[in-house]
Order: C-alpha cells, then sequence, then structure tokens
C-alpha cells in the first residue's frame, strides 16, 4: 500500500498539474468504488475547477471549486496517472477524467481495494473526525512530546504494530515502520513501554529523517507503486531492512535480516544491533 511519502510524492505532483484546470469529461467504467450512482459523480464534477491538492495520512484530497472535493484512497495497488491524450486506458482504470488541457487523469486499481468520493468540501471534516487519524509525522506542529505520548498510551503493544496504527501516527505503513526502527536500532517486537527516553528520541528522529529522505526519492516501488507520471520510486535502493531478509545488515555488525510475522504482517530486523 503507498504510505505518506508515496501519497505525499503523488499530492505534490497532482498540484503542479491539476490546478488551475477543468474536468472537461468524466468517464466511469467500473463504478462500485465510487461513492455515487456514475450519473450523479459525473454531473457532480463535470465542469469543476481544480482548486487544491491536499493529503490527510494516506488520502489524497482534489479540492475542486463549486464547494466540492474528490477524496482518493489508492489502498493497495490504487494509481493516479496524468497521461497524454492519445494514451489508451490499460483494462484496470476504472474512472478517466478528461481535463480543459486534453490530457487526461487515470484512476485505476487492480484489486479494487481503493475508491474515490466525490463529497462537499464543507464535509471534510467530519468525514475526517470519524476516521480518528493520528497526527501527521511531518508537520512542525509533531513534537516529541507528542510522539512520546502516543506511545506511551499503549505501553503493553509492540512498538511495530503500534508505529502503525492511523490513529497513533497518520500514514505510517510497513515499509517505513521497519526502516525507522532499523535506523533507531529497535526491534519490531519490542513493547512500547520497555522504550526508553533516548530510544523514543532516536526513533522520533529516524522516523522524520526517513519520511523525508523517502518523499525525496519520489517513494518506494516494492510493489505496483507509480508516481503520476508512471515511474518507479527510488528509494529501493536505500531500504535498509524492508525486504532485505537473508541479507548482510547495512550496518556493517555481521547481523542478518530476519523476517518475522508480526500483527498480520512481515517484519524486517536486524537481530544483531536492534535491541
Amino acid at each position: 500500500m503507498p504510505e505518506l511519502p508515496e501519497v505525499e510524492t503523488i499530492r505534490y505532483q497532482l498540484e503542479k498539474v491539476l490546478v488551475g484546470k477543468t474536468i472537461k469529461d468524466v468517464q466511469v467504467i467500473y463504478g462500485r468504488k465510487i461513492n455515487l450512482p456514475a450519473t450523479k459523480f459525473i454531473a457532480k464534477i463535470r465542469g469543476a475547477k481544480f482548486r487544491a491538492v491536499r493529503r490527510r495520512a494516506k488520502i489524497l484530497i482534489l479540492d475542486l471549486s463549486r464547494g466540492q472535493s474528490l477524496l482518493v484512497h489508492l489502498k493497495m495497488t490504487g494509481r493516479l496517472l496524468y497521461v497524454f491524450r492519445d494514451i489508451s486506458p490499460s483494462k484496470h482504470t476504472h474512472v478517466i477524467f478528461t481535463l480543459s488541457d486534453g490530457h487526461k487523469l487515470f484512476w485505476e486499481d487492480v484489486r479494487k481495494f481503493g475508491y474515490i468520493k466525490a463529497m462537499s468540501t464543507k464535509g471534510l471534516s467530519d468525514f475526517f473526525r470519524k476516521q480518528r487519524y493520528g497526527p501527521e509525522p511531518l508537520e512542525k506542529s509533531f513534537s516529541f512530546e507528542i510522539f512520546k505520548q502516543c506511545l506511551r498510551k499503549s505501553p503493553r503493544k509492540k512498538v511495530k504494530p503500534l508505529l502503525m496504527e492511523q490513529t497513533c501516527l497518520a500514514g505510517i505503513g510497513n515499509i517505513y515502520a521497519d526502516e525507522s526502527l532499523w535506523y533507531a536500532g529497535v526491534q519490531p517486537i519490542r513493547r512500547a513501554g520497555s522504550l526508553g527516553t533516548k530510544e523514543l528520541r532516536k526513533l522520533y528522529n529516524s522516523l522524520r529523517k526517513i519520511l523525508l529522505e523517502a518523499i525525496k526519492y519520489r517513494g518506494t516501488s516494492a510493489d505496483s507503486y507509480l508516481d503520476v507520471y508512471g515511474r518507479a520510486g527510488e528509494f529501493v535502493p536505500r531500504l535498509r531492512a524492508y525486504g532485505k531478509e537473508g541479507t548482510k545488515c547495512a550496518q556493517g555488525d555481521g547481523g542478518i535480516i530476519k523476517k518475522i510475522r508480526l500483527g498480520g504482517r512481515g517484519a524486517h530486523f536486524c537481530p544483531k544491533h536492534q535491541r
């Protein structure tokens, strides 16, 4: 699933190519993952202009004129692709937005887990309040004290699944939880309450550092993620734990990266330097 760096990459790219352009037409090919009947969905947004592109957690928010917004959750295999007018959609393209500059925006999703919701911009606050998302790790307001408070609230929970709880931290998933814990030298199976203040501080700094670096390289294409231009992210060669099971630890400590099952997901770590 695209995580914060991937969704933020898409947000930034869409902001550059969409804002100020008008939705000239909409074609719904597969309508079961939009929140309205196709005719109502099209009528609601056709002719609207893109005002802004935002992100909350792993959800993209495309603000339109007329007081409307589109919420897009990519889930496991979703993509938003900005394409030239002569590019044909794939068999996994579910909605096509034709733009005023002649380009198109394809929403495709192989596994059909994602969604698009057309709703009033004013209604977004209620929607996100119900989602109960935690703080954004890259916001200036996200202090070490806020991070520490989040982990201290659940001392019995294991630290990696806790980092991935969206009510604790917004946007963190499997990849960046593994990477942050590797850099912090903390094993994913540790109970949150067992981490001392110095360890928490190191984990806080590692998390923010990794997220910013991943955004710099347009995210991690460890699976099906592509940016809006159809390009793979370039962070994979910089991964130190995720997907590295059986390889020598890059820390140079002689450890071998191990993979275990934790909370129904894989967890990758070095048993030598991660304590």
